[in-house]
């Protein structure tokens, strides 16, 4: 019988599968982890303790186990454990059959080109963005490329465009430990705006960051609908705000979201 090709993003469910002849705990607890996060971005020791059913010190070092390699990054200020930079890159090299960076790179460069803004390719990550590939803009003044940088997604365009696929009730499960944290004065900092600011996106088909990640820079951003149901990405373009021209919103917003619809179109291509 021949084994079917696989799919981006099915996984048979355990009962389906072999059990292994010679289970290793600490090993089946580590992938265990790893498999929650994918469901919940974010995990507390307490949670990590009694999904696996064991003591606190054991979950605290197969914590801090992860987060030695990046699988894992610590919130300052909640405690909790999101993805770290490492199991993304981890994702992203396994599934060479759709590599998103590859695909997008031609958009970010004709939209870098077309614009004069530095382009970005981000993925979500819980809470926060990773940016992963990146074109520069050729100004003089310009905005610098942030790819490998983790940021808060309520204060970037892009993620702020990724946080617009969530529902409101999913927005306020993700935010249920602590509100959005002001970076600067023009932060949203409150579960009730970052919801109001979510619904402008929505209705706009994009989103926009007016200074709230760092002064002087602007950003729009939007997602990217992915060949896995529910999965996006995020294109964005940043620039210092001296540098652009009144009607630059609506003109970038537009060209964006026909950016958008081209690679969604071209991922759509592939089969796996």
């Amino acid at each position: 019988m021949e084994t079917p090709p696989d799919r981006l993003g099915e996984m048979p469910p355990l009962s389906d599968r072999a059990t292994p002849a010679y289970p290793i705990a600490s090993v089946e607890n580590t992938l265990r982890i790893l498999l929650l996060l994918r469901e919940r971005n974010r995990l507390t020791l307490a949670d990590v303790a009694a999904e696996l059913d064991i003591a606190r010190s054991s979950a605290h070092r197969l914590m801090a186990m992860l987060s030695y390699y990046d699988f894992v990054r610590q919130d300052p200020a909640s405690r909790s454990f999101r993805p770290g930079a490492a199991l993304v890159d981890v994702g992203l090299s396994a599934v060479r059959a759709l590599d998103i960076r590859a695909l997008a790179r031609p958009v970010l460069t004709e939209l870098a080109a077309a614009t004069e803004m530095t382009a970005h390719l981000a993925l979500p990550r819980g809470r926060d963005v990773l940016y992963v590939d990146g074109v520069e803009s050729r100004r003089t003044i310009r905005a610098a490329l942030r790819t490998g940088d983790t940021l808060p997604a309520h204060v970037t365009g892009v993620g702020k465009a990724l946080l617009a696929t969530l529902t409101d009730d999913q927005l306020r499960q993700l935010y249920r430990d602590a509100p959005p944290q002001a970076v600067t004065d023009r932060s949203v900092s409150t579960v009730a705006g970052l919801l109001a600011e979510m619904r402008t996106a929505r209705a706009a088909g994009y989103a926009v960051n007016r200074g709230e990640s760092e002064p002087g820079v602007l950003s729009v951003g939007v997602a990217v609908a992915l060949p896995e149901p529910g999965m996006f990405a995020g294109i964005g373009l940043v620039c210092p705000e001296a540098s652009v021209a009144p009607d630059w919103e609506s003109r970038i917003g537009a060209r964006l979201k026909s950016a958008a619809t081209e690679l969604s179109k071209d991922m759509g291509a592939y089969r796996f």
